[in-house]
């Protein structure tokens, strides 16, 4: 991987700089037209948050807000007015009508044979109690269809049943932090115009309504459910088949340490259980409320932009996390933009649902009542998943929003939010406006100990985390004025036509030949596998370093050629391009001189010339920011070593889909702050060039960003022409040393002797090129591809044999299954990549009447590491074709491919394509300490991890066959204007 940008910032490490905030968020100016006021709403929640305040009085003075109780009706008037006292106008309850209210009484229970044990229960919300105390037997009716009900006919009368089968709770799973970010991408929604997917929570229900009339039939006494928590914790929802209708059975929940002892009890003997349970309902329907206020838009007061959350809370705790935490957001939200006096353009809308725990029939109601106004909303989003930060926005399936959401969140960086995501969430208040048409949205929050709280009795004030608190609601702020700025409301997706068979049973899915296909595809590269380790093995251990234009690369090009030819590709070609200058690393040394003898490990850099035997000089540290900086250093360089920029402090690199949006994911460490523009450090390296040469220093040293001895390679010049003098990269620990002690006020001075050699002629090298024809459409190319050129301090094994020999093998897999793909899949193993992606320029400059044909390029250039998901160079208009054509990789266990990333990156072959105007897309890959081996002599096959190697194969080649057959060619970007237009 060539990773452009990071290199130059190592190389002139000096020349990158930190815009940090120091106290308050003023924005760059470069930011967007919402910047500003964006720092203004960061600021003031930061310094002046009442939400914390807020949060505590709804908790602990209010109490929890059961749908139908007084407590609910309090927090809504408690609401209303704190809306009125921050500045919000129109603050008022919207009334809606429940059947009953329910009110929960006392609850015991205990087995009482083999042994007798206390147990912890609480109704289940519309339970209806028991006839005093019941004792009966426990029954485990484990039928999970329908049909397998009939073996419990007459079996179960009196009887209290369970039918989970309970999982494990100790030990705990082992936390995994980016659980969250890298769940497989969920299945794309039909095709506009298609019928919708199924409600995955309407089948849940039916299957639950089966199941309880079959229990109320039967005479069942009583049903305990498990909470599935730990420690003592239980858990909560309701239990009516109606809305606010009563429940059919007696039902409680358990603890899970209570129901695992009767789990296991039951596979001994029989077990007797006793219960009892008081619970009362209203006698009439009861009046409840959600509460509503405003900022009013300034320009457009009738269309809206909506913040909501739910205000009810089930009852075993005080709701402080479901959703004291969400509401309280909203409300600091209005407080916020009322005090700053923003003027938003359109009307922003505060929502607190009621009714939301037992269904969403708060925001149902809401929706109901103002049909009138759904088309003049832009768009709703909803906080509703606890305490934890905001880490990004669910987008629920509204592929037509996605770039202006990403320019609505542009300025937020400070809040370090993952990149927008399609995903489908059933169970929040945004669900409502989005069956309505109406783009509804959810925050994707950390889990913050969520799977405690939830529900249970331990969800009360202590459990609110104040920073995240204030983070969601900064976020909240922010998204709603951004939005209400936008100059037209957000697109809308098409409602699916309504789904006739609704009620019919599930029709058997329509054989799909090309995710029959996928399903070979991914076991025949898996069978693959020994092919693959034993090809790497001979591309580094036998041919090894692959230096563009050297003859070990010539002789990689013709061994893989070759390969191509045997596993029976058509049209294998070398196609050849020029560089400048062949060049040869020869020994390098180097030892500090005085004020002691020390070594220097040292490596020449790519191109560089030559020293003139052994050269000493004065070493002499250059800090340099701008052209400007060099004056201080004249008449002070002849003969020097110069130490080009300080040791700076590295940042690992984290975890791809857990590295926020507006942040780079190239997976090698990178400089601490912000860099300055490309542009601006090479015009600034070109001054300090010519400026060093005229000097007559002796050498360039250039410390590694690695540490323990590995040392970083790159190329000090241009197409292939000889750096203007010797450079050398060195180990950081010697860097710093020289540092140290020049920084000590030591006179010091350094012995370098580089050897290298240069052509002084052109050199020809080549790009590697084998198809697999298309049947119906072969002018029309889809291309995967990766890098076969690399450095030459290790063996090129993960940057990128790696990348190469998965395209190898996608391409034999392809080709032993026989695949008739509609299109051509061309497969490119390119050279010249290190030095500038110079390979894939040269092939995109011959190809240029091929361009319009190609649907897409995917190259594999990111080391060793699990294809975590694609990356599409912020290409909109495809993001949806492509979800349909990985979806499969996202069902197989074995890939479980994340939602595909619009993020940009440099660095890699796909780039030259995507500049083109073709679909260049790239593989984001597990990080693997690549840091460590890019570039470096620890790239070796050691470290490769061949399961992720094996799993990126398949990524590939099923890629490359699903997007051949798709029915058009991928979207592409649309043009961006031109300078002036």
């Amino acid at each position: 991987m060539n990773s452009r940008g990071f290199t130059v910032s190592v190389l002139l490490g000096v020349l990158a700089f930190t815009l940090a905030r120091a106290g308050s968020a003023d924005p760059s100016p470069d930011e967007g037209p919402f910047a500003a006021a964006d720092a203004q709403i960061l600021t003031e929640i930061h310094d002046h948050s009442e939400a914390m305040a807020n949060l505590e009085y709804l908790s602990d003075s209010i109490g929890p807000r059961l749908t139908g109780s007084a407590q609910l009706k309090r927090a809504n008037e408690w609401t209303r007015d704190q809306f009125t006292k921050y500045g919000a106008v129109n603050a008022h309850l919207e009334s809606w009508t429940i059947a009953r209210s329910w009110t929960r009484g006392t609850a015991s229970a205990r087995i009482v044979s083999p042994a007798e044990h206390v147990l912890t229960i609480a109704a289940a919300g519309w339970s209806p109690g028991t006839p005093g105390t019941i004792t009966g037997r426990v029954v485990y009716f484990d039928a999970k269809k329908k049909e397998e009900f009939a073996k419990f006919h007459v079996k179960m009368k009196g009887s209290i049943v369970i039918y989970q089968e309970p999982a494990s709770l100790s030990p705990p799973k082992p936390d995994d932090p980016n659980a969250q970010v890298s769940r497989p991408m969920q299945q794309p929604p039909p095709k506009i115009g298609e019928p919708p997917l199924p409600d995955p929570y309407e089948a849940f229900l039916q299957a639950a309504k089966e199941r309880i009339e079959f229990f109320k039939k039967e005479g069942v006494a009583a049903v305990l459910r498990d909470s599935n928590k730990p420690h003592g914790l239980l858990n909560m929802t309701d239990v009516s088949l109606e809305k606010y209708g009563v429940g059919p059975i007696p039902t409680a929940f358990i603890t899970g340490e209570g129901y695992r002892m009767i789990f296991r009890m039951l596979k001994q003997g029989a077990v007797q259980v006793e219960m009892a349970m008081s619970n009362s309902f209203s006698n009439k329907p009861v009046e409840v409320y959600n509460t509503v206020a405003e900022i009013r838009g300034s320009e457009n007061p009738d269309e809206f932009v909506i913040l909501g959350a739910h205000l009810d809370s089930w009852d075993l705790g005080t709701g402080s996390t479901d959703n004291g935490t969400g509401s309280m957001a909203v409300l600091e939200a209005a407080r916020t933009l009322a005090k700053l006096n923003l003027k938003p353009k359109r009307t922003i809308r505060f929502l607190l649902f009621s009714g939301e725990e037992q269904g969403l029939y708060g925001s149902q109601e809401y929706v109901r009542a103002h049909q009138k106004e759904l088309d003049k909303i832009s768009a709703v989003l909803v906080h509703d998943t606890g305490t934890g930060r905001v880490l990004s926005l669910g987008l629920h399936d509204n592929y037509q929003d996605r770039e202006v959401v990403d320019r609505v969140l542009a300025p937020l960086g400070e809040l370090k939010l993952l990149e927008p995501r399609m995903a489908r969430s059933f169970g929040t208040d945004h669900l409502s406006f989005d069956q309505a048409g109406v783009p509804g949205f959810f925050c994707i929050q950390d889990r913050a100990e969520y799977n405690l709280t939830h529900h249970s009795q331990s969800d009360t004030f202590d459990k609110a985390w104040k920073d995240e608190l204030n983070q969601g609601a900064e976020l909240l702020a922010a998204w709603a004025y951004n939005t209400a700025q936008l100059p037209s409301l957000l697109p809308r997706r098409p409602l699916p036509p309504p789904n006739t068979a609704k009620n019919d049973p599930p029709a058997e899915p329509a054989e799909d030949p090309v995710a029959a296909m996928d399903e070979k595809i991914l076991e025949q590269v898996k069978a693959d596998e020994p092919n693959l380790k034993a090809n790497l093995t001979y591309l580094t251990e036998h041919i090894g370093a692959r230096l563009t234009g050297s003859p070990n690369l010539e002789t990689a090009s013709q061994w893989t050629a070759e390969q191509f030819k045997t596993a029976g590709l058509e049209n294998v070609s070398l196609e050849p391009w020029t560089i400048a200058n062949g060049w040869a690393r020869g020994p390098a040394s180097g030892h500090i001189a005085t004020p002691n003898e020390e070594p220097i490990t040292l490596a020449a850099a790519g191109w560089s010339p030559p020293t003139k035997g052994t050269v000493r000089g004065a070493v002499v540290g250059v800090t340099i920011e701008k052209p400007e900086d060099l004056d201080q250093y004249k008449g002070k360089l002849k003969g020097a070593v110069i130490l080009l920029g300080r040791p700076r402090e590295m940042h690992l690199p984290e975890f791809p889909l857990a590295t926020p949006w507006l942040e780079g994911t190239v997976p090698v460490a990178h400089p601490a702050g912000r860099p300055l523009s490309f542009a601006s450090m090479r015009e600034t390296r070109a001054a300090a060039m010519k400026m060093f040469v005229d000097e007559q220093a002796n050498a360039i040293l250039i410390g590694s960003e690695k540490e323990y001895g590995l040392l970083n390679m790159g190329s000090f010049s241009r197409e292939y022409q000889p750096a203007l003098l010797p450079v050398a990269f060195t180990t950081r620990e010697s860097y710093e040393q020289m540092w140290r002690l020049l920084d000590a006020g030591t006179h010091l001075e350094a012995e370098v002797n580089l050897q290298t050699s240069l052509s002084g002629k052109p050199v020809q090298v080549y790009n590697t090129v084998a198809e697999i024809r298309g049947t119906e459409k072969p002018d029309e190319v889809v291309i995967i591809g990766g890098h076969l050129d690399s450095w030459d301090l290790g063996t090129g094994a993960t940057d990128n044999g790696t990348g190469s020999m998965a395209v190898l093998s996608a391409a034999r897999a392809l080709q032993k299954l026989g695949v008739k793909p509609k299109r051509t899949i061309r497969f490119i193993l390119f050279t010249g990549e290190e030095q500038g992606l110079n390979g894939s320029r040269a092939y995109v400059k011959a190809h240029q009447d091929q361009l319009g044909k190609i649907s897409a390029a995917l190259v594999h250039d990111s080391g060793t590491g699990k294809v975590l998901t694609i990356g599409t160079m912020g290409n909109y208009a495809a993001r949806e074709s492509l979800d349909r054509a990985l979806y499969p990789l996202a069902k197989a266990k074995e890939v479980g491919l994340a939602e595909p990333s619009l993020r940009s990156e440099g660095g890699s072959d796909h780039v030259p394509f995507d500049e083109a105007g073709v679909p260049g897309f790239w593989c984001v890959q597990d990080n693997v300490d690549y840091d460590k081996t890019h570039h470096s002599q620890a790239d070796t096959i050691d470290r490769v991890r061949w399961d992720d190697l094996t799993e990126g194969a398949q990524v590939l080649a099923v890629f490359a066959y699903n997007v051949a057959q798709a029915p058009e060619l991928l979207p592409r970007k649309a043009a961006k204007p031109k300078q002036g237009d």
